[in-house]
């Protein structure tokens, strides 16, 4: 199955995967609404925008990590908090590509572009997931409960 899994994740772009719209803010945008809209959105992240320009992404890593413990004021511009710069990659991007991105760089987010820096998106873990359960439905549907569990007999009647 892995060499299927590779063959598809080739051969498809992101744009096919259809990747979650980003709502990008600006990075005045306040922390309260940014978290507002990662709760509302059921997000992960917001990308932060200068224009239709990727600046940063604020992800609820960075909630965790940046803002849970420091007892930061909920009208602090997200600029201060952000990632800044992030790694991005075009819409047009083979999927392989971005999986290998976001594996080597410990993303569950990855901001897309269009090619010119402009956003084009956001590209999530749960995307890509969902875009193999669908492909590979059968296989995932009949994975034991624990991965390399084996069953002592079979189950049914």
């Amino acid at each position: 199955m892995a060499s299927g899994i590779e063959e598809i994740l080739r051969g498809v772009r992101i744009a096919d995967v259809k990747p979650e719209s980003a709502s990008p803010v600006s990075p005045s945008t306040t922390l309260g609404e940014v978290y507002r809209l990662l709760d509302e959105g059921s997000r992960g992240a917001v990308v932060v925008c200068e224009g239709d320009r990727i600046v940063g992404i604020f992800t609820e890593r960075d909630v965790l990590y940046r803002t849970s413990l420091e007892g930061i004021d909920l009208d602090t511009p997200i600029s201060e908090l952000m990632t800044r710069d992030p790694e991005s990659v075009p819409v047009t991007t083979r999927l392989a590509d971005a999986v290998r991105a976001m594996t080597e760089g410990g993303f569950r987010h990855l901001p897309l572009d269009d090619g010119d820096g402009c956003c084009a998106g956001i590209l999530t873990s749960r995307d890509v997931l969902r875009f193999l359960a669908d492909h590979f439905s059968e296989a995932v549907l009949n994975l034991p409960p624990r991965l390399h569990q084996r069953m002592r007999r079979p189950e049914g009647g």
